[in-house]
């Protein structure tokens, strides 16, 4: 069948976007098999990171399972929308309007499901952090323990200190068995003149007041900033980065949705023109 100039166009267009949809989940089948597979990577998150409730092994395979699936879903989307465009089928391009309007739906779902849920989520989760604080933060810097270790680079990282504020502390009952009896705040609610030591030698950390830890106050720590406020102003300011990201790719779906339809209206015309 022989189509119009402008139909070639939409047909290379529509082959190339998604030939790129095909790439982009080859590349996350492979990340995700290659994380599940990786026995010797799982081991050692299991011996150093396999704590209590926090399970990180299963939530790296999880993840991965993630991963493999959503790649399958962009091959999928990817073979059909370049063997329907290349082959000029309609019935493969049916099928990829099918699936993509599908995957449409199912994003504007989440996003409302989101929304609602969103209050009692975060309600839930902080609640979670601050039990988790209570029943495991130690305040050593050189842990082993994966919340002690992820709460002291959030509180580095964000210049916060506890959940709320330093008072979350006064529950840290493991941190209140292994401390300075005068301590009031973990080394890592202090300020730093060179708080990016600590990711390389602990050790060389440079506290702006040595006496932090048993008088803070609001020049020589962040005692009173917590870091659940301090962690939302950050994602707050890079929500419209996210926000951008979601509507572009919803955008590219919904025009390749468009340029599909236009493809089969041109087959169809073209399939009867031939057979006049």
């Amino acid at each position: 069948m022989s189509l119009a100039c402008g139909s070639k166009c939409l047909k290379y267009i529509l082959f190339i976007t998604n030939f790129v949809f095909f790439l982009i989940g080859l590349g996350t089948v492979g990340l995700g098999v290659w994380a599940l597979l990786d026995d010797d990577r799982i081991l050692i998150l299991t011996e150093v990171g396999d704590s209590g409730s926090f399970d990180v092994v299963s939530l790296i395979r999880t993840g991965a399972l993630v991963l493999i699936a959503s790649g399958g879903v962009a091959v999928l989307i990817g073979f059909l929308g370049c063997c329907g465009a290349v082959k000029e089928n309609n019935c493969l391009l049916f099928a990829y309007c099918v699936v993509m309007v599908v995957i449409l739906f199912v994003q504007i779902a989440a996003v409302v499901i989101a929304a609602i849920f969103q209050s009692k989520v975060t309600e839930d989760l902080k609640a979670f952090l601050k039990s988790r604080l209570s029943a495991q933060y130690d305040g050593d810097v050189k842990t082993g323990d994966p919340f002690s270790l992820g709460l002291d680079v959030a509180q580095l990282q964000f210049e916060c200190c506890g959940i709320d504020n330093y008072m979350d502390f006064l529950s840290a009952t493991r941190w209140q068995d292994k401390k300075n009896t005068s301590d009031i705040i973990p080394l890592t609610c202090c300020k730093f003149t060179n708080k990016e030591s600590f990711y390389k030698d602990v050790n060389s950390l440079n506290m702006d007041d040595t006496s932090c830890q048993t008088s803070p106050s609001d020049e020589n720590s962040n005692f009173r900033k917590g870091c659940w406020n301090a962690i939302l102003e950050y994602a707050n300011d890079k929500a419209i980065y996210v926000i951008a990201v979601g509507v572009a790719i919803g955008v590219v779906e919904v025009l390749c949705v468009v340029v599909a339809v236009c493809l089969i209206q041109a087959v169809r015309k073209s399939d009867e023109e031939e057979s006049q």
